[in-house]
């Protein structure tokens, strides 16, 4: 059946009367040239006539070459007669006309067979380039890739999408051998494919929904799915292939997307399940006992070992909790009922639990730290209880010889302040009143004895009172430390000329200055008034004067004040043995020193002091030093007293082991 049939299949497509009008005409034309010929065709009259019933035949069919063959006779027998020879005039004509007439039926059938399969095989030509036609437009037109080949592999029709997706051209590809337009691989192997041709066996005449990689013209790699198969004519001649194939990179995709999917989805059970045994592992490892109810009778669920052993019972999954922890403290139970029944956790600290832990029939208090919560499902509904237990029977027990021990040492503490504090002002009075003494005795006696010569009791009292003075230093400096600790280190502010201040300290000290072999350098010519009590200022100068000489001996000691803005900085630099990094912090904490003591006496705790002095004017002191290149210890005051400064109380609260100066 054509895919568009002709108009008409009828091999004579004239209508009926213009059939038979020509017959008509071609019979008449016939006589017509046997009239004019007659002189030299009259022993043949029919010849023409013969002519002109095949052509009807021919271009009319039987009708008309009947209706040609019955005109030619009635023309003959009318106008063509013959006189014969031999025989009668009626048996000449008759035998005559019979043989006519059997030459010209023969001829019209002939004619018209022969019309008539002409036609046809017109009209089947005609149909078969109207559906090759069709094919071409379809096998263009579809979604899919077609290429076919012949019987030796060479391609002979590729369609626009197998075009695209090869990366030929349809005119570079027409007679090109099929391997080299079509090259296909293995996947995963990459291995040629090998496609059905002609010339192979007839095994597997045709691949079904094969995949493989096509490797394009352009050298991009594309996944295809191909379908192909052997072309061969009805008599089982093989005229070529066959290949269609598709684009399946969205497939291939979500098959790799589904590969990953599927890869992750396993990868997480794994996970999850080592998850779950590592969960596993802690719940039965954990050093704290966990126990996980069900219901509002507090049936066990799951419990760790710890959990089974804590109360001295077994804890087993099924058994109600009451009847396990029956020997408990009742309180304890109704903490569980209220957890369950209100939702809200409970958070105990070191609660204390009585009971037979140990299994010998006597009771003993161990302290625990208890948590309980609910245990909710996936709508929040409480499904029953999770605790938490571990026990701190120890932690309490050292934390509570710990603050007894606290308690003793601060009771200690506060004996020494107090002995300190004692003993300074006992030390005090008669110390004033020796140095008073050697003063008036000192000054009583004559400068030279009768010879002339230094009075010899005047350098022995001179000998007396230094040692006095450094006791009296010392009482003062055990009384400030009572006084800070205490909190009773009353400051009294005024208006104090530092620069004034400094050059007196410095005149003062000149002499021992000189015995030290020293050199004091002072840069102090602008006032730098400010608000201080002068006392403390004087013994803040006066310690660290003395430390720079003490350390910077037979060296330059520099000193200076400035006014920095709102600030008071005082410089005091020696050349002496410096102070090593990991020292310079710990000098200013009380009976603390950087140095030996068989080298350098003092108690360390001068700069601890002079710090406390310092922080309580609302000033801040630090040390700038390396071993061996002296020290640099700085001062920064505020000009006017703080609003809300450090309070006395706070002065005291150094650290009890405390550091001081090395002076």
């Amino acid at each position: 059946m054509a895919l568009f049939p002709s108009s008409s299949s009828h091999p004579y497509r004239s209508p009926l009367w213009a059939r038979y009008g020509l017959a008509l005409l071609a019979t008449g034309l016939a006589f017509a040239l046997q009239w004019l010929l007659w002189r030299w065709l009259a022993p043949t009259p029919y010849f023409l006539f013969l002519s002109a019933i095949v052509l009807s035949a021919w271009l009319g069919g039987h009708g008309p070459g009947a209706l040609s063959t019955v005109a030619a006779l009635v023309l003959t027998r009318l106008f063509f007669r013959e006189t014969p020879p031999a025989f009668s005039l009626a048996a000449h004509h008759s035998v005559t006309s019979a043989l006519f007439t059997g030459v010209a039926a023969l001829m019209t059938l002939v004619a018209a067979r022969v019309r008539t399969t002409l036609h046809a095989a017109q009209v089947a030509r005609a149909e078969a380039q109207a559906n090759g036609h069709v094919l071409d437009i379809t096998l263009r037109s579809i979604g899919d890739a077609v290429l076919t080949t012949d019987s030796h592999g060479l391609v002979r029709f590729i369609n626009p999408i197998a075009s695209y997706l090869s990366g030929w051209r349809e005119s570079d590809a027409i007679g090109q051998p099929l391997e080299r337009v079509l090259r296909l691989v293995e996947p995963s192997t990459r291995e040629p494919i090998a496609l059905v041709l002609a010339g192979q066996s007839a095994e597997r005449p045709i691949q079904l929904g094969q995949q493989a990689l096509l490797l394009s013209k352009n050298g991009a790699e594309l996944p295809i799915e191909h379908t192909a198969a052997s072309l061969s004519d009805p008599r089982g001649h093989r005229l070529g292939s066959v290949i269609v194939f598709r684009d399946i990179s969205a497939r291939f995709r979500e098959d790799h997307e589904h590969a990953k999917l599927l890869a992750r989805e396993h990868d997480a059970l794994l996970e999850a399940e080592t998850q779950r045994e590592r969960l596993e592992t802690l719940f039965m490892q954990a050093p704290v006992a966990i126990c996980l109810t069900r219901g509002p009778d507090h049936i066990v669920e799951l419990v760790n070992p710890l959990g089974q052993t804590l109360v001295g019972q077994r804890l087993a999954p099924g058994r109600s909790i009451r009847e396990t922890l029956s020997g408990l403290d009742p309180n304890l139970l109704h903490l569980l009922d209220e957890v369950f029944r209100k939702g809200t956790p409970f958070v105990g600290h070191e609660v204390p639990l009585r009971a037979d832990f140990s299994g010998t029939g006597q009771d003993e208090v161990k302290y625990f730290d208890l948590t309980w919560q609910p245990w909710r499902g996936l709508h929040g509904e409480t499904l029953g209880t999770m605790g938490l237990c571990a026990e701190v029977t120890e932690q309490v027990l050292a934390r509570r010889e710990v603050e007894a021990l606290a308690t003793d040492l601060q009771r200690a503490l506060q004996i020494r302040d107090d002995f300190l504090s004692v003993a300074s002002h006992e030390l005090k009075t008669p110390l004033t009143s020796l140095q008073l003494q050697l003063q008036l005795l000192w000054r009583s006696l004559p400068e030279t004895d009768a010879d002339g010569n230094p009075h010899p009791a005047r350098k022995r009292i001179e000998a007396t009172r230094k040692p006095a003075e450094r006791l009296h230093q010392l009482v003062n400096n055990l009384l400030d430390v009572s006084r800070i600790r205490a909190g009773r280190l009353a400051l009294e502010h005024e208006t104090v000329d530092f620069a004034a201040l400094l050059h007196d300290v410095v005149a003062r000290a000149e002499a021992d200055a000189a015995g030290a072999g020293c050199k004091l350098i002072l840069q102090a010519s602008s006032p730098v008034i400010g608000r201080w009590d002068r006392l403390r200022l004087e013994q803040v100068v006066t310690n660290l004067l003395s430390n720079a000489i003490k350390y910077g001996a037979s060296h330059p000691v520099e000193l200076s004040v400035v006014q920095d803005g709102p600030l008071a900085r005082l410089t005091v630099r020696d050349h002496g043995i410096g102070i090593p990094p990991d020292s310079q912090a710990r000098i200013f904490q009380r009976f603390e020193r950087a140095v030996s003591e068989r080298h350098y006496g003092g108690f360390g705790l001068g700069l601890w002091i002079c710090k406390q002095i310092v922080e309580s004017l609302g000033g801040d002191i630090r040390v700038e030093s390396q071993p061996g290149q002296g020290a640099t210890f700085i001062v920064a005051l505020p000009l006017e007293p703080p609003v809300s400064g450090r309070s006395d109380s706070d002065s005291g609260s150094g650290s009890e082991s405390g550091s001081s100066s090395t002076g």
